[in-house]
């Protein structure tokens, strides 16, 4: 190790003995130093350094001659160095202080600049860094040898980097790893090293991997490497090269290693593998190094594997909360709901969603803690959190969702009324959200129905039906929407709503199955269809229904359906029934059996029974009723005594009776039969005067005017009318009378009639109350007389004003008048207004069809092909609208002179119909060919059209006078002859075809 010092050293030796004859003690004194070197190169520094101790001691100085005072000197300062050198190897306190001492004593000598690099390689072997680098700082790099600078540089470079001085040591390293030193290949690796550190891995990487092969460092490169693939996501070369390297590499970076060949398996998302290689990670590290992202990459892999205790196990160890922490949570409560704790799971969404690293998991976070709250029966707590949601994130791809959450929960509250907004606010609702609004929407119709608010009702209770989800539901929806249509008079559709019911199976699990049966009865009679009301009565009643008073009701409307549809057999049997029972309407089921023996001319019958209603029940509510009953059946057959008197005791029995008016007719009527007409007079008179609304008093009039005109006075009659409430008739009455007169002409076809009866409800009334109607069916009445013109004004009257009803079909109707007139400068200012006031999707469509068209014969082509185009977008347009609408386009092409465009959409025509647009665009084609000079496509066209589409006799027609211009191109003149006298002997529209063809056929008889 310092054979350099001790070869200077024998070199020193030989100038020092060099005198031919010597003194004894000189003698001594080099013995010793040349002792203590032979020691000191055996290594025996202790016994080394007493020898030049021994030396460096020495005061004697050769007298005579023998050696000299320079050689003396530089003898102990030999001796006096490697005095210091064995103390430095033998480890002694001294050893420092020798040197400095030394270097102080001798600061020119070439030991000195050794001693700074002694002292700082001892100390390196010692591994004593910080004392290193203070001693090679002293060294003078330029000074060293070759050798000695690379060892220099890399044990200074060491020591830096054992001292953590990164900036430093990388440099050193630098400057050797390139070289071919025995210093290169550890400068290699704690070069790479460095940078790996300062996150250059790209140089790492290329550094460590000159490392290949090395078998100094086999047992570590390979960990560096795998964690810069790893770093770089070269998961691929992780795989190939770091799972053979595990199998020689150092223990301490085996877990390591499995780390990062799970993470890498990770990355690819094979969890499988990623699984094997964390455990192993997990059975080397055993807790030591496994941090939070370990954490939650092990967590979600068991997760992903389907082992969930175990995802709970390692997500929960997660302390700190970073971003990984978050994604851990999300994991951990879905790993909570895979083992059915909902608790667990609901607190770890709510710890993600209270971290802001990732926005998307937070969001996440928070709608699952709000669906677990709720589902954990957290209402209040649900209802908050699913609301911050809504206002946090309303954009959010789950709003819908959450809507239908918070429709859930609300349903949950009986909050049906906040519900039904938020479901509503969903436009495309999936099935939870359709079956949340189902619910809603049934309560909250329920709700109105016990608020009587049956309107309301009916709205939501229809809205739930139609979302069918829960078939219970749907089953009760339906019936109570029937009780709601009910309520409202709707009897018809409450018959169709109950029909329906009775039809879905889960009808029969609801309690209201079979008083159903019940409620349609009820709601068929109310509309009239008695047969369909017995029929379900019958069915309540033989559904075994318990509650007495409701079977007693069931009996009776039913008996009531047959009494109306005059099945009085079956009528009297139940009515019997009721009075058999002593139930609950028994003086009705007498009264209506009174009734039935009255319509079976069983008057004895009807007199009797009618009578024993009135001894068992005589404050029945059915009193007033029996007793008139039993006067009028006096009265209809003729006892008129009886009658009268039965009549008048009722009357002031029951002067409130709603019999009343009806007893006073009767009563007038008796008396007019006994020829008291003065009577009958004053008694008809009563009902007119105290009874004007009720129908009795209109033919009470009618019976005081017979008894005018018995007597001749027809004008008595008429100022008693007009005293009357009833007998005179308003100015309005008469208009009203007036118009239908001449409105009644107008339905029946008689337009001559029709027009002279609204001149004359124009001349008898100055302010009419049907103006615009009247003038309406005058317009249209003279349209069909063949007098258009007279009829525009009575159009342009009505159109002033847009709020009449008649608007939009006068519109039409003066639009029809100047289209079939030609004038299509007038027909588009209306057909523009159409086009913008059109209330009816059909008139608009008519409006922008015939603003194509007139257009098209104005000549202007840029405004029909944007009529082309919103006739194709329009969504009520037919497939023969849009042919035709392309037709056009294609004609306005040829005015902009465009034959290729105009070419390709009658072509475009031809292919997609087989209309009346086709004819005309197959023509069209033909044409262009001939006008291009293309006789024989246009000639084949021609063939093709009357082939296919012969049915249109007008473009068939018209194309044979363009076959004839076709064959004069040919010079085929007697061809072109024939065509068009075959078309003129055959053809029979009354057009422009035979005019144009006898006009052609005269001038190719000119020619010859």
């Amino acid at each position: 190790m310092l054979k350099p010092y001790i070869r200077l050293t024998f070199l020193l030796c030989l100038l020092g003995v060099t005198a031919k004859s010597q003194q004894t003690s000189w003698f001594e004194v080099d013995k010793a130093y040349k002792t203590g070197l032979e020691l000191f190169e055996k290594g025996k520094f202790a016994a080394a350094s007493a020898q030049f101790s021994r030396v460096d001691e020495s005061r004697m100085f050769p007298s005579d001659g023998s050696g000299d005072q320079r050689q003396f000197s530089l003898l102990k300062e030999n001796a006096e160095f490697y005095r210091a050198v064995c103390a430095l190897e033998l480890g002694n306190d001294d050893a420092e202080k020798l040197f400095l001492k030394f270097i102080n004593d001798h600061p020119v000598s070439a030991n000195a600049r050794s001693a700074y690099y002694q002292v700082g390689r001892f100390y390196f072997k010692q591994k004593n860094y910080p004392k290193t680098i203070e001693w090679f700082k002293k060294i003078e790099p330029q000074n060293l040898s070759s050798k000695e600078s690379e060892e220099y540089r890399f044990k200074l470079g060491y020591s830096y980097f054992f001292s953590k001085d990164y900036v430093k040591a990388e440099p050193l390293f630098a400057s050797l790893k390139d070289g071919k030193s025995e210093f290169a290949e550890p400068s290699i690796y704690y070069y790479a090293y460095l940078n790996y550190a300062d996150a250059d891995y790209k140089t790492a990487l290329r550094e460590f991997e000159r490392l290949k092969g090395s078998k100094t460092y086999e047992k570590s490169y390979p960990y560096y490497i795998s964690a810069l693939y790893f770093l770089d996501k070269r998961y691929d070369d992780v795989l190939r090269y770091t799972i053979p390297a595990t199998a020689t590499i150092d223990d301490q970076y085996k877990p390591e290693m499995n780390r990062i060949i799970g993470a890498s398996y990770f990355a690819r998302s094979d969890y499988k593998n990623a699984g094997i290689y964390y455990q192993r990670f997990q059975d080397k590290d055993l807790g030591k190094t496994q941090n939070n992202q370990d954490s939650y990459q092990i967590g979600y892999t068991a997760f992903k594997n389907a082992a969930y205790a175990k995802a709970v196990t390692e997500l929960e160890k997660m302390t700190v909360a970073d971003a990984y922490y978050q994604h851990a949570m999300i994991t951990l409560g879905n790993s909570f709901l895979k083992t059915g704790n909902k608790q667990g799971a609901r607190n770890a969404f709510f710890r993600a969603s209270k971290l802001t690293f990732d926005a998307a998991l937070q969001e996440e976070g928070l709608f699952n803690y709000a669906k677990l709250s709720y589902e954990l029966e957290f209402h209040s707590v649900a209802l908050d959190a699913i609301q911050l949601f809504l206002k946090t994130y309303p954009k959010s791809a789950r709003t819908n969702e959450a809507k239908t959450l918070l429709a859930e929960v609300l349903l949950t509250t009986k909050n049906y009324k906040e519900a039904v907004i938020v479901l509503e606010s969903i436009t495309n609702k999936n099935q939870d959200a359709r079956l949340a609004y189902q619910k809603v929407t049934y309560f909250r119709g329920l709700e109105f129905y016990n608020e009587r608010a049956f309107e309301n009702a009916i709205s939501m209770l229809m809205r739930s039906a139609a979302n069918g989800i829960d078939k219970e539901i749907e089953a009760l929806a339906t019936y109570w929407l029937a009780e709601a249509m009910f309520e409202v008079r709707k009897y018809g559709e409450s018959v169709v709503q109950f029909e329906k019911f009775l039809a879905l199976p889960a009808a029969k699990k609801t309690d209201v199955y079979n008083y159903a049966n019940y409620a349609i009865g009820y709601s068929a009679f109310q509309n009239d269809k008695y047969a369909k009301a017995a029929t379900y009565f019958e069915r309540f009643i033989r559904g075994g229904e318990q509650d007495k008073n409701t079977l007693n009701d069931a009996t009776l409307r039913l008996a009531d359906s047959y009494f109306v549809n005059r099945n009085y057999g079956d009528a009297m049997e139940q009515y019997n029934k009721i009075i058999a029972w002593r139930a609950s309407g028994e003086d009705y089921a007498l009264f209506q059996r009174g009734m039935i023996f009255g319509l079976q001319q069983q008057n004895a019958e009807k007199i009797a029974t009618l009578q024993s209603l009135l001894k068992q029940y005589p404050g029945s509510n059915y009193a007033d009723d029996a007793d008139f009953e039993i006067a009028y059946t006096y009265f209809v057959t003729n006892d008129y005594a009886k009658a009268k008197a039965g009549l008048t005791a009722m009357l002031e029995k029951y002067p409130r009776s709603s019999y009343a008016p009806r007893a006073l007719v009767t009563i007038g009527l008796v008396q007019y039969n006994q020829d008291d007409d003065a009577g009958a007079l004053t008694t008809f008179q009563r009902v007119v005067s105290e009874y004007s609304t009720a129908d009795e008093a209109k033919q009470a009039l009618e019976s005081i005017k017979n008894i005018y005109l018995d007597k001749g006075d027809s004008d008595g009659f008429l100022t008693y009318a007009n005293s009357t409430n009833i007998g005179n008739l308003t100015t309005s009455e008469q208009d009203n009378i007036t118009f239908q007169a001449a409105y009644n002409r107008y339905q029946r076809g008689d337009f001559q009639g029709t027009f002279e009866a609204v001149n004359a409800y124009f001349d008898k009334f100055s302010r009419p109350i049907h103006e615009k109607q009247a003038k309406f069916i005058r317009a249209e009445s003279l349209v069909k007389l063949n007098r258009p013109d007279e009829a525009v004004p009575d159009y342009t009257f009505i159109l002033n004003d847009w709020t009449s009803e008649y608007t939009e079909r006068s519109l039409i109707s003066i639009i029809n008048l100047y289209l079939k007139q030609k004038k299509y400068n007038e027909a588009v200012v209306y057909l523009k207004k159409l086009e913008l006031t059109a209330e009816y999707k059909a008139n608009y469509g008519f409006a922008i069809n015939n603003l194509l068209e007139a257009y098209s014969n104005m000549q202007m082509p840029d405004d029909v092909l944007k009529y082309v185009a919103l006739v194709d977008k329009f969504e009520k347009s037919s497939k023969e609208e849009k042919y035709r609408a392309m037709l056009f386009g294609g004609k306005a092409y040829l005015m902009k002179g465009d034959t290729t465009v105009a070419l390709r959409q009658f072509q475009e025509v031809v292919t997609q119909a087989q209309t009346i647009s086709a004819a005309e665009a197959k023509y069209n084609v033909a044409e262009i060919q001939y006008l291009k000079g293309n006789y024989k496509a246009a000639e084949a066209t021609i063939f093709e059209l009357t082939s296919k589409l012969f049915s249109y006799d007008y473009w068939v027609a018209k194309s044979y006078v363009l076959l004839a211009d076709v064959y004069v191109g040919q010079k085929n003149l007697f061809q072109a002859k024939e065509t068009l006298k075959s078309i003129i002997e055959g053809y029979k529209g009354d057009d422009d075809i035979l005019p144009s063809a006898k006009a052609k056929l005269e001038s190719l008889n000119k020619k010859n």
